[in-house]
Protein backbone atom coordinates (compact mmCIF):
# COMPACT_ATOMS: atom_id res chain seq x y z
CA UNK A 1 0.00 0.00 0.00
CA UNK A 2 0.88 3.61 -0.70
CA UNK A 3 2.21 5.71 2.74
CA UNK A 4 0.23 8.60 2.67
CA UNK A 5 0.41 11.63 5.15
CA UNK A 6 -1.86 15.28 4.66
CA UNK A 7 -2.23 17.06 7.93
CA UNK A 8 -4.81 19.15 6.68
CA UNK A 9 -4.49 23.04 5.88
CA UNK A 10 -4.61 25.71 7.99
CA UNK A 11 -6.51 27.76 5.90
CA UNK A 12 -10.25 29.72 6.12
CA UNK A 13 -12.80 27.35 5.59
CA UNK A 14 -13.74 27.05 1.88
CA UNK A 15 -10.44 27.72 0.41
CA UNK A 16 -8.00 25.75 -1.23
CA UNK A 17 -4.46 25.99 -2.51
CA UNK A 18 -4.11 27.99 -6.38
CA UNK A 19 -1.42 25.78 -7.32
CA UNK A 20 0.44 22.39 -5.91
CA UNK A 21 4.00 21.63 -6.67
CA UNK A 22 4.50 17.99 -7.51
CA UNK A 23 8.11 16.35 -6.20
CA UNK A 24 8.99 13.08 -7.10
CA UNK A 25 11.57 11.92 -4.49
CA UNK A 26 14.27 9.15 -5.08
CA UNK A 27 16.99 9.57 -2.74
CA UNK A 28 17.20 12.67 -2.30
CA UNK A 29 17.99 13.42 0.91
CA UNK A 30 20.96 16.22 0.24
CA UNK A 31 18.67 18.29 -1.12
CA UNK A 32 14.96 17.86 -1.12
CA UNK A 33 14.52 20.43 1.94
CA UNK A 34 15.79 23.12 -0.43
CA UNK A 35 13.75 22.20 -3.18
CA UNK A 36 10.50 22.12 -1.12
CA UNK A 37 11.19 25.12 0.42
CA UNK A 38 11.20 27.14 -2.74
CA UNK A 39 7.75 26.14 -3.69
CA UNK A 40 6.17 26.78 -0.27
CA UNK A 41 7.92 30.65 -0.36
CA UNK A 42 6.61 31.25 -3.62
CA UNK A 43 2.56 32.09 -2.53
CA UNK A 44 0.75 31.64 1.22
CA UNK A 45 -1.45 29.18 -0.73
CA UNK A 46 1.23 26.92 -2.56
CA UNK A 47 1.11 23.72 -1.59
CA UNK A 48 3.83 21.22 -2.25
CA UNK A 49 3.25 17.38 -2.85
CA UNK A 50 6.30 14.84 -2.25
CA UNK A 51 5.74 11.65 -3.38
CA UNK A 52 8.88 9.21 -2.43
CA UNK A 53 9.43 6.67 -5.04
CA UNK A 54 10.44 3.44 -2.62
CA UNK A 55 14.13 5.51 -1.53
CA UNK A 56 16.75 3.54 0.66
CA UNK A 57 18.80 6.65 1.66
CA UNK A 58 15.77 7.89 4.43
CA UNK A 59 14.10 10.38 2.26
CA UNK A 60 10.78 8.20 2.91
CA UNK A 61 11.41 9.20 6.69
CA UNK A 62 12.58 12.73 5.41
CA UNK A 63 9.31 13.05 3.19
CA UNK A 64 6.94 12.42 6.14
CA UNK A 65 8.68 14.35 8.75
CA UNK A 66 8.61 17.75 6.78
CA UNK A 67 4.85 16.72 5.62
CA UNK A 68 4.07 16.44 9.78
CA UNK A 69 6.38 19.62 10.17
CA UNK A 70 4.44 21.85 7.25
CA UNK A 71 0.56 21.88 7.08
CA UNK A 72 1.12 22.86 3.05
CA UNK A 73 3.11 19.45 2.45
CA UNK A 74 1.29 16.74 1.33
CA UNK A 75 3.37 13.58 1.16
CA UNK A 76 3.12 10.20 -0.19
CA UNK A 77 5.54 7.07 -0.19
CA UNK A 78 5.17 4.11 -2.69
CA UNK A 79 6.62 0.65 -1.23
CA UNK A 80 7.87 -0.16 -4.63
CA UNK A 81 10.13 1.94 -7.02
CA UNK A 82 7.80 2.95 -10.20
CA UNK A 83 9.22 6.18 -11.51
CA UNK A 84 9.32 9.50 -11.92
CA UNK A 85 6.25 9.88 -14.41
CA UNK A 86 3.83 7.11 -11.49
CA UNK A 87 5.04 9.13 -9.13
CA UNK A 88 4.50 12.30 -10.90
CA UNK A 89 1.11 11.16 -11.90
CA UNK A 90 0.39 9.89 -8.44
CA UNK A 91 1.18 13.62 -6.65
CA UNK A 92 -1.40 15.00 -9.15
CA UNK A 93 -4.13 12.99 -8.30
CA UNK A 94 -3.46 14.02 -4.51
CA UNK A 95 -2.82 18.25 -5.03
CA UNK A 96 -5.29 20.05 -4.57
CA UNK A 97 -4.56 23.09 -6.59
CA UNK A 98 -6.15 24.23 -9.69
CA UNK A 99 -2.83 24.67 -11.75
CA UNK A 100 0.10 22.52 -10.83
CA UNK A 101 3.81 22.51 -11.40
CA UNK A 102 6.41 20.48 -11.02
CA UNK A 103 9.66 20.06 -9.38
CA UNK A 104 13.02 17.91 -9.22
CA UNK A 105 14.54 16.95 -6.08
CA UNK A 106 17.69 19.19 -6.27
CA UNK A 107 16.44 21.92 -8.42
CA UNK A 108 14.32 25.21 -7.13
CA UNK A 109 11.47 27.21 -8.28
CA UNK A 110 12.92 31.19 -8.06
CA UNK A 111 10.73 33.37 -6.31
CA UNK A 112 8.21 34.89 -8.31
CA UNK A 113 7.63 32.67 -10.69
CA UNK A 114 4.00 31.07 -9.11
CA UNK A 115 2.15 34.78 -9.20
CA UNK A 116 3.58 35.23 -12.92
CA UNK A 117 2.23 32.07 -13.98
CA UNK A 118 -0.87 31.77 -12.23
CA UNK A 119 -1.63 35.48 -13.56
CA UNK A 120 -1.09 34.69 -17.14
CA UNK A 121 -3.69 31.56 -17.15
CA UNK A 122 -6.20 33.87 -14.95
CA UNK A 123 -5.65 36.40 -17.97
CA UNK A 124 -5.38 34.20 -20.97
CA UNK A 125 -7.92 31.52 -20.55
CA UNK A 126 -6.85 30.13 -23.89
CA UNK A 127 -3.43 28.79 -22.50
CA UNK A 128 -3.71 26.00 -20.75
CA UNK A 129 -0.11 26.10 -19.34
CA UNK A 130 2.92 28.33 -19.29
CA UNK A 131 6.19 27.81 -19.93
CA UNK A 132 8.87 29.83 -17.99
CA UNK A 133 12.90 30.63 -18.60
CA UNK A 134 15.47 28.39 -17.03
CA UNK A 135 19.18 29.09 -15.22
CA UNK A 136 21.44 25.97 -15.26
CA UNK A 137 23.12 26.20 -12.41
CA UNK A 138 26.85 23.98 -11.44
CA UNK A 139 27.24 23.10 -14.86
CA UNK A 140 30.51 20.83 -15.43
CA UNK A 141 33.32 22.98 -17.30
CA UNK A 142 33.47 20.27 -19.87
CA UNK A 143 29.15 20.77 -20.70
CA UNK A 144 29.41 24.41 -20.82
CA UNK A 145 26.22 25.94 -22.70
CA UNK A 146 25.02 29.84 -23.31
CA UNK A 147 22.06 30.87 -24.41
CA UNK A 148 23.47 30.97 -28.06
CA UNK A 149 24.32 27.41 -28.29
CA UNK A 150 21.64 26.08 -30.63
CA UNK A 151 21.03 23.13 -27.89
CA UNK A 152 19.57 25.78 -25.08
CA UNK A 153 16.04 25.93 -26.19
CA UNK A 154 15.84 22.36 -26.54
CA UNK A 155 17.18 22.49 -22.71
CA UNK A 156 13.90 25.13 -22.06
CA UNK A 157 11.38 23.59 -23.89
CA UNK A 158 11.64 19.83 -23.13
CA UNK A 159 11.45 19.15 -19.67
CA UNK A 160 8.03 19.55 -17.34
CA UNK A 161 9.85 21.85 -14.17
CA UNK A 162 9.52 24.98 -15.77
CA UNK A 163 5.87 24.63 -16.84
CA UNK A 164 2.56 25.43 -14.71
CA UNK A 165 -0.67 24.01 -16.54
CA UNK A 166 -4.47 23.54 -15.17
CA UNK A 167 -4.38 20.65 -13.34
CA UNK A 168 -7.49 19.20 -15.36
CA UNK A 169 -5.34 19.10 -18.79
CA UNK A 170 -2.81 17.33 -17.04
CA UNK A 171 -5.41 14.99 -16.44
CA UNK A 172 -7.17 14.53 -19.60
CA UNK A 173 -4.02 13.73 -21.30
CA UNK A 174 -3.49 10.81 -19.11
CA UNK A 175 -0.91 12.43 -16.86
CA UNK A 176 3.05 11.43 -17.67
CA UNK A 177 3.70 8.39 -19.63
CA UNK A 178 5.18 5.45 -17.45
CA UNK A 179 5.84 2.79 -19.36
CA UNK A 180 9.21 1.20 -19.37
CA UNK A 181 10.30 2.84 -22.46
CA UNK A 182 9.90 5.67 -20.92
CA UNK A 183 12.07 4.97 -17.81
CA UNK A 184 15.20 4.42 -19.38
CA UNK A 185 17.68 7.74 -19.90
CA UNK A 186 16.96 8.37 -23.38
CA UNK A 187 13.07 8.08 -22.90
CA UNK A 188 12.40 11.51 -21.41
CA UNK A 189 9.27 11.19 -20.41
CA UNK A 190 8.94 15.56 -19.59
CA UNK A 191 9.68 15.83 -23.53
CA UNK A 192 6.84 13.49 -25.01
CA UNK A 193 4.22 14.37 -22.01
CA UNK A 194 4.92 18.18 -22.78
CA UNK A 195 5.23 17.62 -26.44
CA UNK A 196 1.36 15.97 -26.54
CA UNK A 197 -0.17 18.96 -24.42
CA UNK A 198 0.98 21.17 -27.19
CA UNK A 199 -0.43 19.29 -29.49
CA UNK A 200 -3.69 19.64 -28.17
CA UNK A 201 -3.33 22.37 -25.92
CA UNK A 202 -2.24 25.97 -26.08
CA UNK A 203 0.77 26.59 -24.32
CA UNK A 204 2.08 30.10 -23.44
CA UNK A 205 5.81 31.11 -23.40
CA UNK A 206 7.11 33.86 -21.30
CA UNK A 207 10.76 34.83 -20.43
CA UNK A 208 10.04 35.18 -16.90
CA UNK A 209 12.56 32.70 -14.88
CA UNK A 210 10.95 29.98 -13.74
CA UNK A 211 13.97 27.64 -12.48
CA UNK A 212 17.46 27.17 -11.16
CA UNK A 213 18.33 23.59 -12.39
CA UNK A 214 20.88 22.02 -11.21
CA UNK A 215 23.32 19.71 -13.96
CA UNK A 216 24.47 16.85 -11.87
CA UNK A 217 26.88 14.86 -13.54
CA UNK A 218 25.26 11.67 -14.14
CA UNK A 219 21.65 13.66 -14.62
CA UNK A 220 19.43 13.62 -17.50
CA UNK A 221 20.68 17.47 -19.02
CA UNK A 222 24.54 16.39 -18.79
CA UNK A 223 23.53 13.22 -20.39
CA UNK A 224 22.03 14.87 -23.02
CA UNK A 225 25.00 17.69 -23.59
CA UNK A 226 27.04 14.64 -23.69
CA UNK A 227 25.31 13.01 -26.53
CA UNK A 228 25.08 15.96 -28.83
CA UNK A 229 27.04 18.25 -30.78
CA UNK A 230 26.40 21.40 -32.50
CA UNK A 231 26.28 21.24 -36.13
CA UNK A 232 25.60 23.24 -39.19
CA UNK A 233 21.92 22.84 -38.91
CA UNK A 234 21.65 23.27 -35.38
CA UNK A 235 22.67 20.05 -33.19
CA UNK A 236 22.61 16.61 -33.56
CA UNK A 237 23.25 13.24 -31.60
CA UNK A 238 26.52 12.00 -31.57
CA UNK A 239 25.28 8.54 -31.50
CA UNK A 240 21.75 6.73 -30.88
CA UNK A 241 20.82 3.63 -28.36
CA UNK A 242 19.15 0.41 -29.86
CA UNK A 243 16.14 1.59 -28.76
CA UNK A 244 16.64 4.67 -30.71
CA UNK A 245 17.66 2.94 -33.99
CA UNK A 246 15.24 -0.01 -33.42
CA UNK A 247 11.89 1.97 -33.20
CA UNK A 248 10.93 1.18 -29.45
CA UNK A 249 11.11 4.66 -28.22
CA UNK A 250 9.01 6.19 -31.33
CA UNK A 251 6.36 3.42 -30.93
CA UNK A 252 6.22 3.75 -27.57
CA UNK A 253 5.96 7.49 -27.74
CA UNK A 254 2.83 7.33 -30.66
CA UNK A 255 1.26 4.82 -28.58
CA UNK A 256 0.83 7.45 -25.89
CA UNK A 257 -0.16 10.13 -28.51
CA UNK A 258 -2.96 7.93 -29.37
CA UNK A 259 -4.06 7.50 -25.83
CA UNK A 260 -4.08 10.89 -25.24
CA UNK A 261 -5.80 12.07 -28.43
CA UNK A 262 -8.78 9.54 -27.68
CA UNK A 263 -9.09 10.77 -24.18
CA UNK A 264 -9.31 14.13 -25.67
CA UNK A 265 -11.56 13.36 -28.16
CA UNK A 266 -13.54 11.58 -26.46
CA UNK A 267 -13.59 14.70 -23.81
CA UNK A 268 -14.68 17.40 -26.63
CA UNK A 269 -17.26 15.54 -28.25
CA UNK A 270 -18.86 15.10 -24.37
CA UNK A 271 -18.19 18.67 -24.08
CA UNK A 272 -20.51 19.77 -26.69
CA UNK A 273 -24.05 18.37 -25.53
CA UNK A 274 -25.79 19.90 -23.14
CA UNK A 275 -24.45 21.24 -20.01
CA UNK A 276 -23.21 18.06 -18.14
CA UNK A 277 -20.13 17.46 -15.80
CA UNK A 278 -18.41 16.70 -19.31
CA UNK A 279 -19.08 20.49 -20.34
CA UNK A 280 -17.53 21.61 -16.72
CA UNK A 281 -14.22 19.52 -16.87
CA UNK A 282 -13.56 21.29 -20.72
CA UNK A 283 -14.42 24.98 -19.51
CA UNK A 284 -11.77 24.09 -16.83
CA UNK A 285 -9.25 23.33 -19.18
CA UNK A 286 -9.07 26.16 -21.08
CA UNK A 287 -9.81 28.56 -18.04
CA UNK A 288 -13.35 29.48 -19.65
Amino acid sequence: MTAFFHPGWDMPSGTAPAISCVIPVFNGTRDLERAAASALAQRADAQVVLVDDCSTDGSTELVLELARREPRIVALALPVNRGQGYARNLGVAAADGQFVTFLDQDDEHIAGWYDHAVEVLQALPQYVAVRGEIELMEVPAELRIDKADPRWPAIVNSPIWNVVLRKAAYQAIGGSPTGAAFRTREGNEDWVFTETLKLHFAVAKTACPATRHYVRPNGATAYFLRRTRVSATGFEFIERTSGEREGQLAQALAEFQTRAAENIGVLRREAARPAGFLSQLMRRLTGS
